[in-house]
């Protein structure tokens, strides 16, 4: 119901050209032709007047998730008032759930159209992957039919960079690194958690706290193999600060809705390639939930790469509640997870090597926040 406005826009509009080019988009000139459309129709849609360049030293970053576009978005005043550098969309970015890519392109431009969204592309340039529903179908994986043609469209929204990587091949995962001199090059990874993943393992009923039995299949697969070689190498390449976003959650291991430990081999295999990297300590972003919490992975844990990695969710944007009040989670650190609309902000101290996390409510007011250290294991 949330979705039939989008949906009834775009049919309005599938007899003009946006139809007209979808159906030309197999070779191509016919792309050329719907990257093309796609620019006159939607103009800076998903483009940023904020820009850095890869010499930029960043200090300053806000991110989220859970952006329905049929719903009030006022949180981005609160976003653009921290004058943030860049801004890191966590997934769920629009709510689509369809396998129509003209749908899908009306809710992206139903986003695009928002007022506080377009303060933000004035602000600071845009980084983003993509979750279940902006992906095209609900906990969806590797399974839905229309991966491909979703990409497109992601990339066309989002302007991905003429020289990534990501615009010739599947999947939407790339890398982006910000060169603020010696001691302060920042890389920030991102992972896609639904083109490659394999199938989820469903309770005959689901249990208190969500539907997911974990899936543990040696064959299963979170990343696929070539995202898993790409990710080694990218984890060889030096950085001082590694930040790495994953729509669902990574730490976590005692809840059963949608996160890595579903497929506890996968999560394992993803801590041990840190280790084997000899990263030093990570951060990790997150969003799905609907729900906001900051987490740590001791050395003391079994699992740990042998040095500290840390965790902030921030859920949602629009759509909050998620999560049961006091849900739990052996690796919070926070007093409890934050079920009220929410953004996150990150703030580098770049001498020191620490990273503040902060949660922060729609009015932008401080609700929870952890210091990282990222100099030594803990």
């Amino acid at each position: 119901m949330e979705l039939a406005g989008c949906r009834m826009n775009r049919r309005a509009e599938s007899t003009g050209c946006g139809a007209g080019v979808d159906r030309v988009g197999g070779s191509r000139f016919g792309e050329i032709l719907l990257l093309l459309a796609y620019v006159l129709i939607f103009p800076q849609a998903g483009s940023s007047e904020g820009s850095v360049n890869s010499g930029t030293l960043i200090t300053r970053i806000a991110l989220g998730s859970c952006a329905d576009q049929d719903k009030p978005q006022p949180i981005w005043e609160a976003v653009v008032a921290q004058s943030p550098q860049l801004f890191l969309f966590l997934g769920d970015n629009v709510y689509a759930d369809t396998a129509d890519m003209g749908v899908m392109r009306a809710c992206y431009k139903k986003l695009g159209g928002i007022p506080g969204y377009q303060k933000l592309l004035k602000t600071c340039p845009v980084i983003a992957v993509w979750d279940d529903h902006d992906y095209g179908v609900n906990d969806g994986g590797s399974e839905f039919p229309a991966k491909a043609e979703a990409e497109k469209v992601f990339h066309e929204f989002f302007q991905t960079p003429a020289d990534s990587p990501s615009l010739h091949r599947p999947g939407i995962y790339d890398a982006r690194y910000f060169d603020g001199g010696e001691g302060k090059r920042l890389q920030i990874l991102l992972l896609d958690t639904r083109y490659f993943r394999g199938p989820l393992v469903a309770f005959p009923e689901k249990s208190t706290h969500g539907p997911y039995d974990r899936n543990r299949d040696p064959s299963a697969t979170v990343l696929g193999e070539d995202q898993w070689k790409w990710l080694g190498e990218e984890l060889k390449k030096p950085a001082d600060i590694r930040l790495i976003l994953s729509s669902i959650q990574v730490l976590p291991q005692d809840h059963h809705w949608e996160l890595w430990e579903n497929f506890p081999l996968e999560r394992q295999r993803l801590l041990r390639l840190l280790a084997e990297s000899k990263t030093g300590p990570v951060v990790f972003f997150s969003g799905d939930r609907h729900m906001g919490e900051i987490m740590k992975l001791a050395t003391t844990d079994p699992d740990s790469p042998g040095f500290p990695v840390f965790e902030m969710t921030t859920s949602g944007l629009t759509n909050a509640g998620g999560g049961k009040n006091g849900e739990p989670n052996r690796h919070r650190v926070s007093p409890k997870n934050f079920q009220s609309r929410n953004f996150g902000l990150v703030e580098i101290d770049w001498e020191a090597l620490r990273v503040t996390l902060e949660l922060r409510d729609v009015d932008g007011k401080v609700v929870d926040r952890f210091l990282a250290d990222l100099r030594a294991p803990q």
